[in-house]
């Protein structure tokens, strides 16, 4: 209960906080506070942190907060953004020169030794977080093991105890529990005489996990009640939940029906209190343990439905896993040049196939002809050849299909990169308005302060008058750019695939300002008058948003694409244009999206939604576009999409959506 006034003090010493090497402190104590319970408040303050050592140079403070701020974008399973952070950081420590001059980097102890040495021994920790993330066992037990050595330097029992109790973590899973014992011992002693004990339940819940699966289920159960009084007096909820996980396991064990489920219960209810989902174990097994509990209970329907969410649970962590970790992969379009190569490859192969097939009906007219035994010989030859050349063929194709993943994935990318420009053009008119009226607002105030003085009671008013309605222009701004964020998170994690009832017209809008800005952001003397014409009685379409938003997004690139091109060789009188419509007709939703500008030859229209071809000049365009487009339209969302369009004068797609 005691809690929240810690948070409330350290926030109130850093509005009067006399200095800025006090703020970087107090950001960064406030920063760790928060880091296990609202990691967007954690973050918000390492930034604040960051911020304040960046403005002074002060790079190990700086270093500091890059660390910190890694390990909670790798907690939040956000690893390529991570591992930046982390390496920005290493590259600070090899690079800055002064070791201490007044600033360091700490969460509440006493100052270390040595900033370089304090800051590396939480890096190394940080970095093998990142290698729990990419199940790389042996890298995280190295960097774990180093991070140890460099805090026996430093002699800090604290940043000595929180590497041995993740060591001992890794032991237990490979099943070392003598050793995973020794190292959780090890940082329960030193966590004794560390000023922070905020993960001494962390060490007690971990040695109770070593002595149940020794077999002593017993020692087991005190050590996790030990374990859980000590997480519940430091407000700590991912131990909680893990507490109450062992706890669950124990009364499973000993067939206990009423506190087995009583547990699993209190461990599915933190697991949906924390801010992310946490690696001591996942829902899946929370919701696996719940109905083993039920099956104890004899209460058959609520197995079945807590092992479907199991199973979804556990589906559910492998795909954000997997699309976590593909944000290492690094995509290049020099592979289209593979791919012709491979794809010149595959007709040669089939080319010879065909020879070699002609060569053994030869043979057989020769056989006939009584030349038995030469022609034998000859077909032989050919088998042999025909069989290498049938496997390299093979190996041609596997190439090939994955050449084409990557191809796939590079213009996904590259759509993004398109988005996130339009995105900051968007949200860059709002927050000039804030800077302005800011501006404004600080002139002002230096105003009022000069006719306060001079006792002008009605020109301060006035002042303030003027005052008050920025701020009011500042919030509604503000507000504005925090809508445009929200809208598209909204978007990013409408990636999951499921479909849901999406409002076109906003979609279409949204996303055919984003390419206008896009386009914009590459070109500035770019122009073109964008017209809609949206039905208002539209209803709500299931779709999902991500992928229909990539559909309208690559409508609309080539449409401005199109007029861009026409208006740098027509005349003055040109004007580009591009219209955007909504209508409904037959039980499905009817998009349009026309422009005026080059056209397509009706000699290569039936080509243009045909995987890799592109009528646009080489590194311009993948010809991966349109294709993905009609992909989502017509398989993923059994629709259709057609295409209009003469020569010189416009083009038309019309995308056809069931409602």
């Amino acid at each position: 209960m005691a809690q929240p006034h810690y948070a409330d003090s350290l926030r109130a010493a850093l509005r009067g906080a006399p200095n800025d090497s006090v703020r970087y402190s107090l950001n960064m104590q406030i920063g760790y506070y928060f880091q296990e319970l609202e990691r967007d408040s954690s973050i918000r303050h390492y930034d604040a942190a960051l911020l304040v050592a960046r403005r002074h140079n002060q790079k190990i403070a700086e270093a500091g907060a890059l660390g910190v701020k890694g390990y909670q974008f790798a907690e939040l399973g956000r690893y390529a953004e991570s591992l930046l952070f982390f390496q920005n950081a290493f590259t600070i420590l090899d690079e800055s020169k002064n070791d201490d001059n007044g600033w360091y980097f700490t969460q509440g102890g006493s100052k270390p030794k040595n900033n370089k040495l304090y800051v590396l021994c939480r890096l190394q920790l940080l970095y093998a977080e990142l290698m729990y993330g990419t199940k790389n066992t042996s890298q995280r037990i190295y960097y774990l093991k180093e991070s140890i050595k460099n805090a026996r330097v430093i002699n800090d029992a604290y940043r000595l105890a929180i590497p041995q109790i993740a060591l001992g973590g890794e032991y237990l899973a490979l099943n070392k529990l003598d050793s995973a014992l020794i190292e959780e011992n090890e940082a329960l002693k030193n966590l004794r005489f560390s000023s922070d004990k905020k993960y001494v339940g962390n060490a007690l819940t971990d040695i109770a996990f070593i002595y149940m699966k020794k077999g002593n289920l017993a020692l087991g159960k005190k050590y996790l009640q030990e374990g859980l009084q000590w997480s519940l007096k430091n407000d700590h909820l991912s131990n909680m939940g893990k507490s109450y996980f062992g706890l669950t396991n124990y009364y499973l064990a000993k067939h206990d029906k009423d506190s087995s489920l009583f547990y699993a219960i209190k461990t599915l209810q933190i697991i949906h209190l924390l801010p992310t989902g946490y690696k001591d174990f996942n829902i899946d097994q929370a919701y696996g343990n719940l109905s083993l509990s039920y099956q104890l209970n004899n209460r058959p329907d609520s197995v079945i439905k807590y092992q479907r969410l199991a199973l979804t649970a556990k589906d559910s962590i492998y795909n954000q896993r997997i699309k976590s970790l593909a944000d290492f992969q690094n995509l290049g379009f020099s592979q289209q040049l593979h791919l012709r190569d491979l794809e010149k490859e595959k007709l040669a192969y089939e080319s010879k196939v065909r020879i070699y097939a002609m060569l053994v009906g030869i043979g057989g007219l020769l056989l006939i002809a009584g030349i038995f035994y030469r022609n034998n010989r000859q077909k032989q030859k050919a088998n042999v050849l025909l069989n290498r050349q049938k496997e390299e063929v093979q190996n041609a194709l596997l190439q090939l299909k994955a050449t084409q993943t990557q191809l796939i994935q590079s213009e996904k990318m590259a759509s993004l990169g398109e988005l996130t420009a339009g995105i900051a053009h968007e949200i860059q008119n709002p927050l000039n308005f804030v800077n302005n009226f800011s501006e404004v607002s600080v002139e002002l105030l230096d105003e009022l302060k000069e006719e306060a003085k001079a006792g002008h009671n009605e020109e301060v008013i006035a002042i303030a008058n003027d005052l008050s309605q920025n701020l009011e222009k500042i919030s509604h701004h503000g507000k504005r750019a925090d809508a445009i964020v929200k809208g598209m998170l909204q978007h990013s994690q409408s990636g999951t695939g499921k479909k849901e009832p999406t409002n076109i017209n906003s979609l279409a809008d949204e996303y055919l300002r984003l390419a206008y800005h896009g386009l914009r952001s590459k070109d500035k003397s770019f122009s073109a008058e964008m017209i809609t014409r949206f039905d208002a009685d539209v209803p709500k379409v299931p779709v999902i948003p991500q992928d229909m938003g990539r559909v309208l997004l690559n409508l609309f690139n080539n449409a401005f694409y199109a007029v861009n091109k026409k208006q740098k060789s027509a005349g003055t009188d040109y004007k580009p244009e591009v219209t955007v419509s909504t209508s409904t007709e037959k039980g499905q939703v009817v998009i349009k999206v026309k422009d005026n500008g080059i056209g397509i030859p009706d000699s290569i229209k039936e080509k243009i939604m045909q995987p890799f071809f592109t009528t646009k000049p080489t590194g311009e365009g993948t010809g991966l576009g349109l294709s993905l487009t009609y992909d989502m339209v017509v398989k993923g969302h059994g629709g259709k999409i057609d295409v209009n369009s003469k020569e010189c004068e416009f083009t038309e797609f019309t995308v056809y959506l069931p409602i």
